[in-house]
């Protein structure tokens, strides 16, 4: 692969991976509709972890805090560690369970584009159930849910959509994004909490398909295009879209999903 390429699938990567338009979908459809050879899953493995520095790297003080502390027994702390923990298990069961059957679906373009489909449909579902929330909180007297109201079974709805999005085309960050706000959480902790959860999971694919690094024929040029390009690219994704949900809806995400979903599905 030319380190070009690369670093134009790391772009992609880099701002599909957070911006809610499903990574895993356009590493599939991107090489296939400008008649690149698939880059096999080593190199989407390579991206991924260079999308997961960059969360580290956006979130170390989050995360720095929260070890703090775990370590010294401050309970929100805990509490919030083992939400991430509990959100981790869904995804990390669909891997095990049923790891080969997705490796087969990022083989398969058309299904893909359709699937592009459905993350639309999820994020308009998601807006359309937080609007709920907002006029019933409204007429209450209240505010929409925090972190700090997370609990269990909340994680495991977040978790599970998290789950769901390891099929290509599935929006990782927008399925749990619209699972937060459908619980009722506000914009800005439904995207954060989202976005920790993302860590272990991005962690625990890297951990696993790290061996596969070895049997690629991907040149160091190339991977280090691809990595960097990935890095920075997401490091501004996650940048951007915290800010952006602050104030703004998911509507245009969707209308994207859409429009590129029957784009591609024509011409691959």
């Amino acid at each position: 692969m030319p380190a070009f390429q690369a670093a134009v699938l790391g772009a992609v990567q880099g701002l599909t991976e957070f911006i809610p338009i499903s990574s895993s979908g356009h590493l599939v459809l991107v090489p296939a509709a400008l008649g690149w050879d698939r880059p096999g899953l080593a190199f989407d493995v390579l991206l991924h972890t260079a999308s997961l520095a960059a969360l580290i790297v956006y979130f170390s003080g989050d995360l720095i805090d929260l070890g703090r502390g775990v370590a010294s027994g401050d309970r929100d702390a805990r509490r919030l560690g083992a939400l991430l923990a509990i959100g981790t298990i869904p995804a990390g069961l669909a891997g095990v369970l049923l790891g080969d059957y997705f490796e087969r679906s990022f083989e398969q373009p058309r299904p893909t584009a359709v699937q592009l489909l459905a993350t639309a449909v999820i994020l308009v579902a998601a807006e359309l159930v937080l609007r709920y929330h907002q006029r019933r909180t409204a007429s209450a007297g209240s505010s929409l849910r925090t972190l700090d109201d997370l609990r269990i079974p909340d994680a495991l709805v977040v978790g599970s959509a998290q789950a769901i999005s390891i099929l290509p085309g599935i929006s990782r960050s927008g399925s749990t994004i619209a699972a937060g706000l459908a619980l009722g959480v506000n914009r800005d902790d439904s995207a954060r909490f989202a976005f920790l959860l993302a860590i272990p999971a991005l962690f625990g694919a890297t951990i696993v398909k790290i061996p596969d690094l070895g049997g690629t024929s991907l040149t160091p040029t190339a991977g280090i295009a691809g990595f960097v390009s990935s890095l920075v690219f997401s490091y501004v994704a996650i940048w951007g879209l915290i800010r952006y949900l602050r104030r703004n809806t998911l509507y245009p995400f969707a209308a994207y999903c859409v429009i590129a979903g029957i784009f591609f599905y024509v011409v691959v």
